[in-house]
This record gives C-alpha cells, structure tokens and sequence, in this order.
C-alpha cells in the first residue's frame, strides 16, 4: 500500500476528449478505440522502495485514494496541499522520442481514440529493476502483482475492445517476466507473429505484429522497443514513423 500512489493510475491523459471515467464510460456506448498504447510502468523507483521497505506512515497511498476520489481518468500529481498538477501524457504532449509513437499513432487513429495505460500500476526505474529486487525479497508478491496487472490488463481489453494494442518490448519479451508468470500479451504466447524492418542510417529498426488471446477477445498487436530506448536521429525518426505506420495501417 505505501508503494501505491496517484502514479498507480492506470490511464494517462484522457479518451474521446474526456476526462472523467463517468464520461468515457457514457462515450465507450457509441465509440471505438483506435489504440491502446501500453507502458510497462510508471517510472517512479520510489514506489519501489516503499515496497520493501515501508516508510513510516502511509506512503504514497493518499494521493492514490485522492486520484480515485476525484473521478478522473488520467493520472494527476497531488501535492501535500491536496492540489492537482498535470501528470505527463505521451499522447497529448509527448517528450523525446515518445513523440514517435504518438507520431506512428496519429497516422493510423484519431488520437482522441487512443488510451495511454502501464500495465503495471507499480512503479520502478525499468521492468529490470522490479523483477529482480522484488523477486529476490518477496517472489510470492511478485507473482501476485503480476497475475493482478494479467488480469487487471485482460479486463481493460474487454472493455475498450481496442482495434490495435501496443505493447512494449520490456513487456513483450521480457524473459524476467516470464520465467515469473507466463503472459498471453507477448511474443513467446503470439500467433501470426511477423517481424518487420524499416531501414535506418547504418542500421535496421525492427517490430513485430502479430494476433493475442486476451480473455475472450483475440486481439492485433504491435510490439515495438519502448520509446526511451529510441536513439534516432531526425531523419531516422521519420523513416520510422512512415515504416511503422504503413504497417500498422494495413492490420
């Protein structure tokens, strides 16, 4: 609990130019998403640390219970005083090589009809990090996390029925993971797996498409390196975004 906070929330920024979770739910009567783009998870080491540690007092777990007061689907930042500030949004106003992706997406989908989520809602510096230090003091919380988020992310699936789910090498072939907990939205567990390569100075960026069982629903999806991975120059960037999206388009 103390390593759970308003980071925890899944989304990031809004969908159908909504909000509040009342008002996309109203709007997921009539409306499709495109996209659901996911994270592995928040980058916040400390939630971590107060994993294994827990600090004295409640953590972070208030600003956790002040994002789910509020209503609102997207993360915020909540300060001591109970005031919100903006959290970051990668689809809305993307930083770095994120814009990328957000680029790729916008080509594909109406970004209104994008849903920007971690698959885990527990924070760390990378997936990496999560994997060993939790698996080395408390596998049996490792394991739970892992089948909570598996089946926190099949139910999401169900209900926004996305046409296109983005997943994250950190997440897609991570053999950390799964040597925990075997997952069904990866490359190991994929069907029609196809690779695809977009020529870049002196080199190759390589992705994947491929269909996933997710509950009930079989779903398309693309597996791509995680945006903080890129190392692009600018005329690479677009050679990506133009070799991606044509790919994508055609799924």
């Amino acid at each position: 609990m103390p390593g759970t906070g308003s980071y925890s929330a899944i989304f990031r920024g809004s969908l159908f130019g909504e909000d509040k979770s009342a008002a996309v739910t109203k709007r997921l009567a009539s409306r499709d998403v495109d996209v659901l783009w996911l994270g592995m998870n928040p980058c916040m080491p400390r939630s971590l640390e107060y994993i294994l540690a827990a600090p004295n007092g409640q953590g972070d777990l208030p600003t956790f219970e002040r994002q789910m007061n509020s209503g609102l689907f997207g993360s915020w930042r909540w300060g001591d005083d109970r005031q919100r500030s903006a959290d970051w949004n990668p689809i809305e106003g993307p930083t770095g090589s994120w814009k990328v992706y957000r680029d790729v997406l916008a080509k594909i989908a109406r970004l209104d009809c994008v849903a920007m989520a971690n698959f885990l809602p527990w924070g760390s510096q990378n997936a990496k990090a999560l994997v060993q230090q939790l698996a080395a003091a408390n596998r049996p919380l490792l394991e739970h996390m892992l089948e909570f988020a598996d089946d926190l992310n099949a139910r999401i699936i169900q209900v926004l029925a996305p046409k296109l789910v983005v997943v994250p090498f950190s997440l897609g072939r991570s053999r950390g993971l799964d040597e925990v907990r075997p997952m069904d939205l990866t490359l190991a567990r994929a069907k029609d797996i196809q690779k695809h390569t977009v020529g870049l100075s002196g080199r190759t960026f390589n992705f994947y498409t491929a269909r996933c069982q997710r509950g009930r629903r079989v779903v398309s999806t693309a597996f791509l390196g995680h945006p903080s991975s890129l190392r692009l120059s600018n005329n690479d960037k677009t050679r990506v975004v133009e070799g991606v999206s044509k790919v994508l388009a055609e799924l």
